[in-house]
């Protein structure tokens, strides 16, 4: 598969636009979130029982047959342990705003998400400093 990094370098020559788009895979929130899910060896079961969403619920983000908020989406990166690329990844793909750390409480998320905090921690870490916890 192609580097972002060698996508952007075709981009920005003179290679025609078909010829880039004939090798960028087709990416979506349920392939990726797989992938994510088994490159750290994870179970989707395991995973949920980690975020403070109904079973159900969660399980149909997991699927697609519901698009999740964006705090939906990080609960599962935290649950996952994902990085912050991984985790923006998700949240492009998912059609929600990236994290931004210019913006306080993206700031710290991503904060939470490079320390490994867990659910519980990172909501805590949210409402000391005057944010709602993720829902």
């Amino acid at each position: 598969m192609i580097s972002t990094t060698q996508l952007i370098t075709l981009l920005n020559q003179n290679t025609p636009l078909e010829n880039i788009l004939e090798i960028i895979p087709d990416l979506d929130f349920v392939s990726y979130l797989e992938a994510c899910l088994e490159k750290k060896g994870l179970k989707k079961s395991e995973v949920i029982a980690q975020t403070n969403m109904q079973k159900n619920y969660a399980y149909q983000i997991c699927n697609g047959t519901k698009k999740g908020s964006k705090d939906k989406i990080i609960q599962l990166a935290l649950a996952m342990h994902l990085d912050l690329h991984d985790t923006n990844n998700l949240l492009s793909l998912s059609n929600n705003g990236l994290l931004y750390a210019k913006v306080k409480k993206d700031a710290i998320l991503i904060y939470a998400l490079q320390h490994h905090y867990n659910l519980f921690k990172t909501n805590e870490l949210l409402i000391a400093q005057g944010f709602d916890a993720l829902d």
